[in-house]
């Protein structure tokens, strides 16, 4: 249900230019760029993975968490940020889907066996640190951000809105930045279930961070001010997320 309900609704928001007219022209461009990276690398990394796994994959199994990961926080802004449109029903469903999904998927893991399959040159630490640096960043960044504006009722946030970064601070506070925080806590004390939420988050975080990075070309070229065609600080993210997630899939026997 998630492949098939991304993989029409991508279509969609690529294929019916108007689709998204309701909503900014920094919100239009974002959707659209998140629009063809769930296309053609989180659909086919869906297909890939899920085959995979019911092979008897491991590593299979961590990239499919982390790319259900990638449907829930991804089509929570199509649900809960976009303006109503024609696809409404079916980013319900690729949330949804992916929401239970996710849950199915915990539930059903043998965390300890998992666990052992990583060998000792696993970069526990490292990998630990970064998911904890980052989760405390994002929630330093959006908790000044939302006293500021509590305290002098002005926000400036350059080509992003303040409407649209709303549901960005919402989610960021209360399931990204937590969720990365506890998956480096378990990760650095050893916790069975530290393997596998780590190497899914960073399966997640590279993914999401693709998706960052093709929407600031969509922007660049819709003209939208204070867009960057490239951002360097975005860049080294999505290279820190994928170097931890290569290197813990690779520790993965």
């Amino acid at each position: 249900m998630v492949i098939a309900a991304a993989t029409i609704a991508s279509v969609g928001g690529l294929a019916v230019h108007r689709l998204y007219t309701d909503d900014t022209a920094w919100a239009t461009a974002a959707l659209r760029g998140g629009d063809l990276v769930t296309l053609v690398l989180i659909v086919p990394g869906l297909i890939a993975a899920t085959l995979l796994a019911r092979r008897g994959s491991v590593r299979a199994l961590l990239v499919w968490g982390g790319l259900l990961g990638y449907g829930v926080y991804n089509f929570a802004f199509y649900v809960f940020g976009a303006a109503f449109n024609d696809l409404f029903l079916l980013h319900v469903i690729a949330f949804s889907a992916s929401v239970f999904a996710l849950i199915a998927w915990a539930t059903q893991l043998d965390t300890a066996a998992i666990a052992r399959r990583f060998d000792v040159r696993t970069p526990h630490r490292a990998v630990a640190v970064l998911l904890i640096a980052v989760a405390a960043v994002f929630a330093t960044l959006w908790t000044t951000f939302s006293i500021i504006y509590a305290a002098t009722g002005h926000l400036t946030l350059g080509a992003a809105t303040l409407a649209g970064m709303h549901l960005v601070f919402a989610l960021d506070l209360s399931v990204m930045a937590p969720s990365m925080a506890v998956g480096g806590i378990w990760l650095w004390r050893g916790k069975p279930w530290g393997n596998v939420a780590a190497t899914a988050l960073c399966v997640f975080g590279t993914a999401y961070q693709a998706n960052l990075a093709v929407a600031g070309v969509f922007q660049t070229n819709a003209g939208v001010d204070g867009a960057k065609l490239v951002d360097p600080i975005g860049v080294g993210v999505l290279v820190a997320f994928a170097a931890a997630a290569a290197a813990m899939l690779r520790r993965a026997r």
